[in-house]
């Protein structure tokens, strides 16, 4: 005759089943969690290179290496009072094609917020060089 085993003895062996289960399961959620964060941070940079990109075609500069970089991440006030993943992307601008200038955006909820760039008429004219007066004329 087979013994019944008793309801506490069912109730552990569950208990090390269910554990034994979390502990598989951890490592593939946080897994899954990472790669989530990665391709949510790959799609803010792309939609901030776009902006950057139509930013600069506006302004009539060019967008060097048609790239942005991460320059600040955190966490801001938003409407309401709650929130908000704030993020600042430099890249750099050329007027002519030999120079570099520094430009930055600001995007708050994939909204941009706020950006920098330097003026175009300051810049053409101090990489243009100064002609001096005709000889005749001093």
């Amino acid at each position: 005759m087979r013994a019944i085993p008793s309801k506490s003895l069912v109730l552990a062996d569950a208990s090390q089943q269910t554990d034994r289960m979390y502990n598989a399961l951890l490592p593939l959620i946080a897994l899954l969690l990472v790669f989530y964060l990665w391709q949510a941070a790959l799609r803010a940079r792309e939609h901030a290179r776009m902006l950057g990109q139509a930013l600069c075609q506006r302004s009539g500069v060019q967008l060097l290496d048609q790239s942005v970089a991460l320059q600040r991440l955190g966490l801001i006030r938003g409407d309401g009072g709650w929130p908000r993943l704030f993020r600042r992307y430099r890249f750099e601008i050329s007027v002519d094609g030999m120079d570099r200038h520094p430009g930055s955006l600001d995007i708050v909820a994939e909204r941009l917020v706020a950006y920098s760039l330097p003026i175009v008429d300051a810049i053409s004219q101090d990489s243009v060089p100064q002609q001096s007066a005709p000889p005749a004329l001093r």
